[in-house]
């Protein structure tokens, strides 16, 4: 039996938001109308920081710099068992914005947990969010 798929997911925050948008409702694809960070699968002898960097750029047209892997996560999905990297990121250009195509949005952290994501997701919404609250 094979091992997990690999999966890097990219945290892009700028001003206390994220870039999220709704998963397309495509033949054969998972979960679609949630909600997703930019993101995909490892390719075979790709790293996830790899997988990372070429799926931002395909997806959103942004070039992204990793700061950190903020957690990696193992699931079991109807679908299929999955590793999730989620990494903390950044866009290269300070003001870039994604391609309008793309459908990806920035979206205020502290709404991120209202919004329904693959349930694999719940914890990083809640922490984005708890990290975004002032501390008053």
């Amino acid at each position: 039996m094979s091992g997990p798929i690999r999966v890097s997911i990219a945290l892009i925050g700028r001003g206390g938001e994220f870039l999220i948008r709704r998963r397309p409702h495509l033949p054969g694809s998972p979960m679609p109308g949630l909600w997703e960070f930019p993101g995909g699968k490892c390719e075979e002898n790709e790293s996830p920081e790899q997988a990372l960097v070429r799926e931002c750029l395909e997806e959103t047209g942004l070039m992204v710099r990793i700061r950190e892997l903020r957690r990696r996560i193992e699931h079991l999905y109807p679908h299929g068992h999955v590793e999730l990297h989620y990494f903390d990121c950044e866009t290269e250009e300070p003001t870039a914005q994604p391609r309008p195509e793309s459908g990806f949005r920035w979206v205020d952290a502290a709404a991120l947990p209202e919004l329904p994501f693959p349930e694999a997701n719940e914890p990083i919404l809640l922490e984005l969010a708890e990290e975004d609250r002032p501390p008053w």
